[in-house]
């Protein structure tokens, strides 16, 4: 009997790590898929309207321009199924007042999402060839509506130089 055991537990350990194996292979499919153009994704915060719960995701895109490129947003509310494994995209908002700043490129990181149906992200830009830092605050709340401001500048980097020379220290 304990042979018997061993077999089914060694056929099942077997089917799970193939299982895996094409499951990873899938994975590795999928993000082929991402175009070279998505620099950035993130998701965070959760967002309820209606019927729909979901959560929101931010997607940074660079487009080519004839001197650099130029990043542009995209915020998508994913409204998650019941069965909490099916994901779809509820609404997607191409963020135009980010794209009109005409950023070289954007990094994205999550400034405060704990208000409920709402979060804010923040991107940064470095510009080489001005040598400047902007930040840009976009909020996005569950009906899918956004509010873009200029970033204040994080204390610890007031007064820094390019090289990290004069930040304040703790």
């Amino acid at each position: 009997m304990l042979k018997i055991i061993r077999e089914l537990l060694a056929g099942a350990f077997a089917a799970v790590a193939l299982a895996s194996a094409a499951f990873a292979q899938d994975a590795e499919k999928l993000a082929a898929t991402v175009p070279p153009e998505v620099s950035e994704i993130a998701t965070a915060g959760t967002w309820n309207n209606g019927n729909l719960t979901g959560v929101f995701r931010a997607i940074v895109i660079m487009t080519p321009t004839p001197k650099s490129t130029q990043a542009n947003l995209i915020v998508q509310l994913l409204a998650v199924g019941p069965d909490g494994v099916k994901t779809t995209v509820a609404k997607s908002i191409h963020v135009k007042k980010v794209a009109e700043k005409n950023l070289p490129n954007a990094f994205l990181a999550v400034e405060e999402d704990t208000t409920e149906n709402e979060i804010t992200w923040r991107l940064t830009s470095y510009d080489a060839q001005s040598d400047t830092d902007t930040g840009v605050l976009v909020s996005v709340n569950a009906k899918g509506e956004t509010d873009v401001k200029d970033a204040p500048i994080p204390e610890e980097l007031q007064g820094a130089k390019p090289d990290g020379e004069g930040a304040k220290k703790e």
